[in-house]
């Protein structure tokens, strides 16, 4: 290498050594050569610009030069709307404005990269998700970013009605793909979850939203189209075994839920929302399920219930069952209203197969921390002769009766169950009706019924 060559590069490291030493002394001492909350109003007027959210600050505003060039706020509210009379979104005393070198040097704060909140609480009103959507579908901002926050969303009245850790929350638009994103990191009712919806800029009127829970393991995916006053979406969950699919279709004040694919899964919805009043007509089919699990996993949060979670719902909900996993039972509905914040069932019909049917009132009690299931029963015997053969009684034993009325107890969790106050064609004149019997399989249940016949 000649000496001018070598020269050359000598000095080129020399000046790039002094750019950046010289820039980095300059970043390091803006703290001390500006006022930063004399530019109060105006990063305010910028924060909006960039975020489309507004900005109230009353503490101190720092530089800080680590990790990356921000302005750091420490007393800062923030709101979708700039009407002094609604309450904030989020008040914080860690929110870190991150801008450019260029804008610090020529100080007008013009530009702002992202915006960051740190160990702050959110506070959402159900009437704040109007607004909250609107910034989804209509603002054009820069990214936002919430690390280890809590989110609480009261009602109407203030009161708190669900609490959830935000672990993270990542709002932003890719300007490569012009793609819309917001991810979030969090748990809600003790599940851990991430939530990611998305829409793109070159074809708006359709959006998704997918959920992943972990623990157990259940994957959500949605897909909205919006075409003026009309809303069309498809939602699919995935759940173990269970593969779920539903349209919906929502028209001014009228929802139309639909399953799309009855024979291939084991949850069909059929129903018709209407917003305004609200009401819903609502038709459940349940199919290929133990009917220890829709006591233990679904009646049991039907009629154990906190009533402020109804709020204004009112209608009628029919759940069918089909192709039960079940030695007697294999099909059967029951009927509920729900009005005035209180879910009544009206009538619980099980069909046994080819024997009859089974008229139940059914209710949960708690009992020394214990939730126990209850069930008032009637069994109409329409064919004696299979009767006989399921339970392997003779025939001339069981031909004159036509009705079997019994009670029946289970804890939730358990697969055992209690008979007891078993009345054969209503009467009370057999001791042996006044027994308790625990039943655990089905040969037990045949000598039970064997007992109470003989």
């Amino acid at each position: 290498m000649n000496k001018v060559k070598q020269n050359k590069i000598t000095f080129s490291l020399i000046l790039l050594s002094i750019v950046v030493t010289f820039s980095s002394l300059t970043v390091l001492s803006l703290p001390v050569l500006f006022n930063y909350e004399s530019k109060v109003t105006q990063i305010e007027k910028n924060f909006y610009k960039n975020f489309k959210i507004h900005l109230n600050t009353s503490g101190k505003v720092s530089y800080k030069p680590f990790p990356k060039p921000h302005l750091l706020v420490e007393n800062a509210s923030i709101s979708l709307e700039p009407d002094k009379k609604k309450d904030d979104l989020i008040v914080t005393s860690n929110l870190k404005i991150y801008i450019s070198l260029r804008d610090l040097y020529l100080r007008s704060f013009n530009n702002f990269i992202s915006a960051e909140i740190s160990n702050s609480n959110l506070n959402i009103k159900i009437s704040d998700l109007k607004d909250i959507r609107n910034h989804l579908y209509k603002m054009v901002n820069k990214q936002i970013i919430l690390n280890n926050c809590k989110l609480f969303i009261r009602n109407s009245s203030g009161e708190v009605v669900l609490i959830s850790p935000l672990k993270k929350v990542n709002y932003l638009i890719n300007n490569k793909t012009k793609i819309k994103t917001f991810k979030i990191d969090a748990k809600i009712f003790g599940l851990n979850f991430v939530s990611e919806w998305k829409r793109s800029y070159e074809n708006s009127n359709i959006s998704s939203l997918n959920i992943n829970l972990a623990n157990p393991t259940i994957e959500i995916k949605n897909i909205f189209k919006f075409d003026k006053n009309n809303f069309d979406g498809q939602v699919e969950i995935d759940y173990l075994q269970d593969k779920l699919k539903y349209n919906i279709d929502f028209y001014e004040d009228l929802i139309n839920i639909s399953s799309p694919n009855k024979e291939n899964t084991n949850f069909n919805i059929e129903g018709l929302i209407k917003l305004k009043p609200f009401y819903s007509e609502m038709e459940l089919t349940i199919k290929e399920r133990k009917i220890q699990n829709i006591i233990d996993n679904i009646l049991v949060h039907l009629l154990l219930y906190d009533e402020n979670y109804l709020g204004n719902i009112n209608g009628i909900l029919k759940i069918k069952f089909n192709e039960l996993s079940n030695k007697l039972i294999k099909s059967g509905e029951i009927n509920f209203t729900i009005k005035e914040k209180q879910i009544n069932l009206e009538r619980a019909t099980f069909n046994l197969e080819k024997i009859g049917s089974i008229n139940t009132e059914i209710s949960f009690a708690e009992q020394q921390g214990d939730i126990i299931f209850l069930s008032k029963n009637h069994l109409k015997i329409e064919n004696h002769i299979e009767f006989a053969k399921t339970f392997q009684v003779g025939t001339k034993k069981i031909k004159n009766i036509e009705n079997i009325y019994f009670d029946i107890e289970k804890n939730i969790g358990k697969n055992d169950f209690t008979i007891s106050n078993v009345k054969l064609n209503n009467l009370e004149n057999d001791e042996k009706t006044k027994e308790i019997f625990m039943v655990e399989n089905i040969q037990n249940l045949r000598l039970i019924i064997r007992k109470l016949i003989d």
